[in-house]
């Protein structure tokens, strides 16, 4: 039993959407949530897709909550102005694929083509949050708003919750978004030394109910935001 009332019978998700589906959905709620993120390690129990699995299964947890569609996740990463050989390095350890300035172009320009659909409010989900991130969708937030023809919410989890990398928040959402995803017997000294991890946050002491209660203050936040940016209730 979930602390929230969702309506998992209602697709929400926009690839899957048949034909006028789509178009009629977006009429009837005109808000969309774009998950985006990087891949790249998160320990060794979590997969390299953590940030937009994670996010694109709370969106679609939201959606089937409050209303509106799910576009198809957005990956992207976070390499900067590095030396070639410190990018062969850092992918070969760590998976990052492109970089901010390719990301930020992209959700600009995939923004727009959202307004000429009929979104009137997009959430835009990071589920990688280190402040260059934020920063980066910050940005498409702000220019998007500024062009007028549609209103982005730019959110990340740290928001309204501690951040963490691959420990105990980000491995209860994933334990309560997709158990099969998990494997927490591969957690090992050697993670807790990559990603600073301490006993409080460590993701041994992560559980599903943590993820639940986690994503329910994360469906009440938004709903607050989209309420706020649709001038209506969000169911």
């Amino acid at each position: 039993m979930t602390s929230y009332n969702a309506d998992f019978r209602r697709n929400v998700r926009y690839e899957l959407m048949l034909g006028r589906e789509a178009s009629e959905a977006i009429a009837k709620f005109p808000v969309g949530y774009l998950p985006v993120g990087c891949l790249e390690r998160h320990g060794d129990h979590l997969p390299m897709g953590l940030d937009v699995i994670k996010a694109h299964g709370i969106c679609c947890l939201v959606a089937q909550v409050l209303g509106g569609v799910v576009f198809p996740p957005h990956y992207y990463s976070g390499i900067h102005l590095m030396p070639p050989e410190r990018i062969r390095k850092y992918t070969g350890e760590w998976g990052n694929v492109y970089t901010d300035a390719t990301a930020e172009a992209s959700l600009v320009d995939t923004g727009r083509q959202f307004a000429i659909a009929g979104i009137k409010v997009l959430v835009l989900y990071s589920g990688h949050y280190p402040t260059c991130q934020c920063e980066m969708v910050q940005r498409v937030a702000d220019q998007l708003n500024g062009e007028g023809s549609m209103r982005v919410i730019p959110f990340w989890e740290p928001q309204i919750l501690p951040g963490d990398h691959a420990g105990i928040n980000e491995t209860a959402l994933m334990l309560y978004i997709d158990r099969s995803l998990v494997d927490m017997s591969r957690i090992g000294e050697v993670n807790f030394r990559d990603h600073g991890w301490s006993e409080e946050n460590s993701p041994r002491r992560a559980t599903v109910t943590k993820g639940e209660a986690d994503v329910a203050a994360i469906i009440e936040h938004l709903r607050a935001k989209i309420q706020a940016e649709l001038g209506r209730p969000a169911r």
